[in-house]
C-alpha cells in the first residue's frame, strides 16, 4: 500500500478537521475529487483516498494509493493562503513521508492503537446497548472492525489470502462526540491483528476527517488509552 503522510506546520484541534478539508478544497477549486468525496453525481462513498489528519496537534494529510499522485494538485497552487473556519492560516509543509507499506500476515500478531473510532450507527448502537455482558459486546466490537479493516483493504484494491484475526485488548468507555451538529458515539482502543497496517490509515466512519485513526504500539507492555 503506498502511502505519504503530509505534516504541516499548522496547530489544530480535533473539531477543526472538517474545517481543514474545507480549507483545502478552498485552495483546490475542486479539482480533485479525492480531495472533498463529491462528484457531479453526488458522494464518491468509496473509501477515501486522501484523510485529513491531526498528528502531534498539528494538521496533516494522509494520501493513499491513487490519493499520492492526486497530491501534486495541491502541491502546484501558487499559495496555500487559506482559513481554517475563521482563522487564517498559511499552510506550510513541514515533512513529507512516503511508504510503500506492505500489507502481509503477521506472525506474532502486531499490537494497534485506534482512535476516536465510530463503531456504531442507530441500529447496531441499540443492540451494542442489550448485549448482556461485556464480553458479548467486545466479540460485536471485534466483528464491526473486522468489517472496517476488511472494508479500507477492499477500498484500495488489496484481497489478503489469510484470515483476519482482530482481538480487542483495552477499550475506553463510549463518549459522545458531534460531527456536523450530528451526536456519535465514539472511543478508543486497543487491539490485535495478524495484519501489517500503515500508520495514521483510518478505519470505519468519517475516516476522511480524522476518525478512527490507527498506530501501531511500539511499546507492546503499554496499555495506555
Amino acid at each position: 500500500m503506498n502511502t505519504l503522510l503530509m505534516r504541516l506546520d499548522t496547530p489544530i484541534e480535533r473539531w477543526e478537521m472538517p474545517l481543514l478539508r474545507g480549507a483545502v478544497n478552498s485552495l483546490l477549486s475542486c479539482r480533485s475529487t479525492l480531495f472533498h468525496n463529491h462528484t457531479t453525481e453526488g458522494l464518491r462513498y468509496s473509501y477515501p483516498l486522501v484523510q485529513y489528519k491531526r498528528v502531534g496537534g498539528k494538521a496533516a494529510l494522509l494520501c493513499i494509493g491513487q490519493g499520492v499522485d492526486a497530491l501534486g494538485d495541491l502541491l502546484s497552487v501558487e499559495s496555500l493562503d487559506t482559513h481554517i473556519g475563521q482563522r487564517h492560516v498559511v499552510l506550510r509543509i513541514e515533512s513529507i513521508d512516503a511508504l510503500a507499506h506492505p500489507v502481509e500476515e503477521c506472525t506474532p500478531p502486531v499490537t494497534y492503537r485506534l482512535r476516536d473510532w465510530l463503531p456504531l450507527n442507530e441500529r447496531n448502537h441499540q443492540l451494542y446497548q442489550g448485549e448482556p455482558s461485556m464480553a458479548a459486546r467486545l466479540i460485536m466490537l471485534e466483528r464491526i472492525l473486522t468489517g472496517n479493516i476488511l472494508s479500507m483493504l477492499k477500498g484500495v484494491d488489496i484481497f489478503i489470502p489469510f484470515p483476519l484475526r482482530v482481538t480487542i485488548t483495552s477499550t475506553s468507555p463510549l463518549r459522545t462526540i458531534k460531527y456536523k451538529g450530528v451526536p456519535l458515539a465514539a472511543m478508543d482502543l486497543q487491539f490485535e491483528s495478524n495484519i501489517s497496517l500503515p500508520d495514521h490509515i483510518g478505519l470505519g466512519k468519517h475516516a476522511s476527517v480524522g476518525y478512527g485513526t490507527v498506530t501501531k504500539v511500539r511499546n507492546h507492555n503499554s496499555s495506555r488509552l
